[in-house]
């Protein structure tokens, strides 16, 4: 019985011992990141049968168990993969921020003195400090594009090395995760759960869901399969499968992800890689870095064309026509016809070597003009223009393709672009369209002499003088402007017959207005018979230049419309119709003008940045609640495992005194012998 007795109160002073141990335990690690608060699981032994019935044993621990709860681990590390993308992509889109809408130092501020620099010219054309300043506003300009693009430029430089550093940190993570793994199963096989080692495994997952989104498999054996994009695994046992930063076929400037298995590189999609600081990286990138560079160098060859063609329609000082005001790299398509390059085309370098087909073009329509890239494909037979930006493709009918290898007409898509292919290029082949990549980088004020600048019209409605037979009547000659503009980079400047003089001379034709005055026309191209109808106010157009006129001529008068005279500095027909230039829509469609084009961008990156700022606040919210539910149930409670010590104590003393019991009795039983 002494016996039976003793054996209760050492397996309880065990139990009791352990206890202690595992109290102790959480709390020396009520501080751990991580860690998961142990508890005890114990179970009274199978009893002894004897004539009096099941005698009990005492007691036996049958695990140390941590307090832990899968779900709830789970919704912690969806919440961390959340909140680590909208701070991540918060962090980049409030630097973007600040670089496009700089109120004092952006673009924006910089075009409204460039063109209150063209109206000073305008209101005294004469004026050389007026002209000057005029140059020195557009070399500010100039600059003021540069430097934001130089920034972006910088912050896409910094972005491929975060990426690379990113992608890092996942592969090491993994490797941790696999050797966990492995030393888990080894541990678990003795049929008890390594606690620690299962805690450290869940934090360096909650740690790599930060980096990026993954999904994890428990397996029975104690270890964990981890997954990303659509089923890549990433930790499968004790293996892993890496990641790597490469360059991007397609532009090697920008690096993708690969998923690198059994020796071969896949190339994953930046829509299959989300959440965690690489999800964010590869949206910041294609969702605002991408939409500001575009914007902003769209926003400058909107500027550029629009404005040379409008000031090679025009005369300087010298009595010349106006030259292009910008450098810029262009395309001669013929006389007067310089069109923009089409910034950058690659060869996709998974494309068939040696090449079979080059392609080349140019921006034929401004106003057409996105923000976005392209890719041309060909597979076999037919070919395909995608769009980068939202992956829609347009595949080009027979005619179109026919076109498309047919230099120099060449195929022009609904984005204002011409493309020509010198032959067709072997089936799969690929190639990127980057219509405005590093037009900035080679803008440049062409114009150096302040008398070159293009303010007065080309040609001049002049009346007869003395000694010739001067005009009679009323008739009020308002100078005539040249062609509207257009958007259309093909289009002349001006009309090749310009400079033929036309004169209008005015008779009394009743056959054509019987009680008013007709007028005929010589020097029009093409030819003009016979008298016209004349109409105080109407306007009147021939050989590109358009003309109002008002009053009521006399028979005999006329006016005559020809080349601009070297002495006429006051003029500034041309230098206002280049301040109208400020309020024309031609981009977007022909819906917005520069500043409300480049404004529509910092519109974009600003709500893209508010929303991010709300969104990473709510995802932190969440991350708390979620850790503090996890926290709820797994965490270490100082006043709980105190109260633990108690109950642990006085069990270990009880405990103690059933052995001292048994002593004694047994020393009583020895007694009786004596």
């Amino acid at each position: 019985m002494a016996s039976s007795v003793f054996g209760i109160g050492v397996s309880g002073l065990n139990a009791a011992n352990l206890g202690l141990t595992t109290t102790g335990h959480n709390i020396a690690n009520v501080n751990t990141d991580g860690y998961s608060r142990q508890t005890i699981k114990q179970s009274a032994p199978y009893p002894l049968l004897t004539g009096n019935g099941f005698n009990g044993l005492g007691v036996q621990v049958d695990s140390i168990k941590r307090v832990y709860d899968q779900f709830l681990t789970r919704a912690v590390d969806i919440a961390q993969t959340q909140s680590s993308y909208q701070q991540t992509r918060l962090a980049h889109l409030a630097e973007i921020n600040n670089i496009v809408a700089d109120p004092t130092a952006g673009v924006s501020p910089a075009l409204q003195e460039f063109f209150a620099s063209v109206q000073n010219v305008a209101t005294n054309p004469s004026n050389p400090p007026s002209r000057q300043a005029m140059l020195s506003s557009a070399q500010t300009l100039m600059n003021r594009f540069q430097v934001f693009s130089q920034r972006l430029n910088e912050q896409r430089a910094a972005l491929n090395g975060e990426i690379t550093n990113t992608v890092g940190t996942i592969n090491a993570y993994a490797a941790q995760v696999a050797d966990l793994n492995g030393k888990i199963v080894v541990a678990q096989s003795s049929g008890q759960p390594p606690n620690d080692l299962l805690d450290q495994r869940d934090l360096l997952v909650k740690d790599l869901n930060t980096m990026i989104k993954t999904t994890s498999l428990p397996l029975s054996d104690g270890s964990i399969n981890l997954f990303v994009g659509n089923g890549q695994g990433l930790v499968v046992g004790s293996q892993t499968y890496t990641l790597g930063a490469v360059p991007n076929p397609a532009n090697p400037e920008s690096l993708s992800i690969s998923y690198e298995q059994n020796g071969n590189s896949i190339l994953l999609p930046d829509s299959l890689v989300t959440g965690g600081q690489l999800g964010a990286l590869l949206d910041y990138r294609n969702q605002s870095l991408d939409l500001a560079q575009n914007s902003l160098e769209r926003t400058a060859l909107g500027l550029l064309s629009t404005f040379n063609q409008q000031h090679q329609a025009g005369q300087d000082l010298n009595g010349n026509m106006g030259k292009a005001f910008w450098s810029f790299p262009t395309t001669n398509l013929g006389p007067g016809i310089d069109v923009p390059q089409l910034g950058l085309i690659r060869p996709n370098t998974n494309n068939t070597v040696p090449a079979t087909a080059v392609l080349s073009g140019y921006i034929q329509d401004i106003s057409k003009v996105t923000t976005s890239n392209y890719e041309l494909s060909f597979d076999g037979t037919n070919y395909a223009l995608g769009n980068l930006s939202d992956g829609t493709k347009y595949t080009l009918n027979a005619a179109e393709a026919t076109a498309l290898t047919t230099p120099p007409a060449g195929f022009t898509s609904s984005a204002g672009l011409s493309l020509s292919l010198t032959t067709a290029p072997a089936a799969g082949d690929r190639f990127t369209i980057m219509p405005l990549k590093g037009f900035i980088d080679q803008m440049k004020v062409n114009v150096s002499d302040p008398r070159e600048i293009a303010a007065a019209g080309p040609v001049a409605a002049v009346e007869p003088k003395a000694p010739a037979v001067v005009n009679t009547g009323t008739l009020k000659v308002y100078q005539p402007d040249v062609k509207p503009q257009t958007a259309v980079t093909t289009d002349t400047s001006i009309d090749p017959n310009l400079f033929t003089p036309v004169t209008l001379t005015f008779v009394s034709d009743p056959s054509v207005v019987p009680s008013g005055m007709a007028y005929s026309v010589t020097g029009a191209v093409p030819a003009v018979t016979g008298n016209l109808p004349y109409q105080a106010g109407a306007e009147i157009s021939y050989n590109g230049w358009t003309m109002k006129l008002d009053g009521k001529p006399a028979s005999g008068d006329s006016v005559t419309v020809q080349k601009n005279a070297v002495t006429a500095s006051s003029d500034n027909r041309n230098v206002l119709a280049l301040g109208k230039l400020q309020t024309t829509r031609v981009l977007d469609g022909s819906t917005a003008t520069y500043q409300e084009s480049y404004g529509r961008m910092v519109a974009t990156v600003g709500t893209q940045t508010s929303e991010a700022t709300i969104m990473g606040k709510a995802q932190s919210k969440l991350l708390i609640s979620a850790e503090n539910n996890r926290n709820s149930v797994s965490a270490v409670n100082l006043d709980e495992e105190a109260a633990n010590l108690l109950r642990y104590q006085q069990a270990y003393q009880a405990s103690s005194k059933v052995i001292q019991i048994a002593q004694k009795a047994f020393d009583e039983i020895v007694n009786l012998g004596r």
